[in-house]
């Protein structure tokens, strides 16, 4: 919004001088001051191209953005145990925490705040925001228990790509079924999804790939499912 609001205000003070600057000619001219008229034409013609130009340009095509699949992350209690089955159902000890955490997601989010380890203090402060809705606490719990137990790798909308390999190798899913992550394979200029993209078509034939989990938020979450060129569960669930 900040960037869009600077814009607009450069537009309107460049314009503002090719105003001035075609006024002012148009009073040289008439004084007959023809040097300074002359100025004053070139000035504008200068300040008006940034104006100008982009009205007879073809604007760029962006660059399509790869096939990716993508579910909404969930938010009620049931999609979130069908979340957990599609990417670990085979993780005895992740499907039990989950089960834990569905049936009191504060009691759960709460004990795991009180133990030792790199994730209390994110258990602490989403039991503490969310305590009186718990759909959320259960969908926020949720996301902690996938990421703590490496089903699901969380990144910065900018991530650099040796994070990207780095944590996707940790993923369960890629190292019980020898999954490859080539860095020589994958462009260190592209995001997230292009990377995704290029491990899917790698990932595809041994019956895996990557998806992302849509939080609405500017992270990305990617985790690893079985593949089908179809969802085996209704398009209406969360399904995009």
């Amino acid at each position: 919004m900040k960037e869009k609001l600077v814009n607009v205000c450069g537009k309107l003070l460049v314009a503002a001088f090719v105003i001035l600057f075609g006024w002012g000619a148009v009073e040289m001219f008439r004084q007959g001051a023809w040097v300074q008229g002359t100025i004053c034409v070139a000035s504008m013609l200068l300040f008006g191209a940034p104006l100008v130009i982009p009205l007879f340009s073809r604007p760029a095509e962006p660059e399509p953005v790869p096939l990716v699949p993508q579910i909404d992350f969930p938010a009620d209690k049931d999609s979130s145990r069908e979340l957990a089955k599609w990417v670990a159902a085979e993780e005895t000890d992740v499907m039990q925490m989950v089960e834990e955490l569905l049936a009191s997601p504060e009691a759960f989010c709460s004990a795991q705040a009180t133990r030792d380890g790199e994730y209390a203090d994110e258990y602490r402060e989403v039991s503490e925001f969310y305590h009186d809705k718990p759909d959320l606490l259960c969908s926020e719990g949720l996301r902690l228990v996938l990421e703590e137990t490496k089903v699901i790798a969380m990144f910065d909308w900018k991530e650099m790509l040796e994070e990207f390999v780095d944590q996707m190798t940790e993923l369960r899913r890629v190292q019980t079924y020898g999954l490859p992550v080539p860095k020589e394979q994958l462009d260190e200029a592209a995001d997230i999804p292009h990377w995704c993209h290029v491990l899917n078509e790698l990932w595809q034939p041994l019956g895996y790939q990557a998806i992302l989990l849509d939080t609405k938020g500017d992270e990305y979450l990617v985790a690893v499912m079985h593949y089908t060129s179809h969802p085996p569960y209704p398009d209406d669930m969360f399904w995009k």
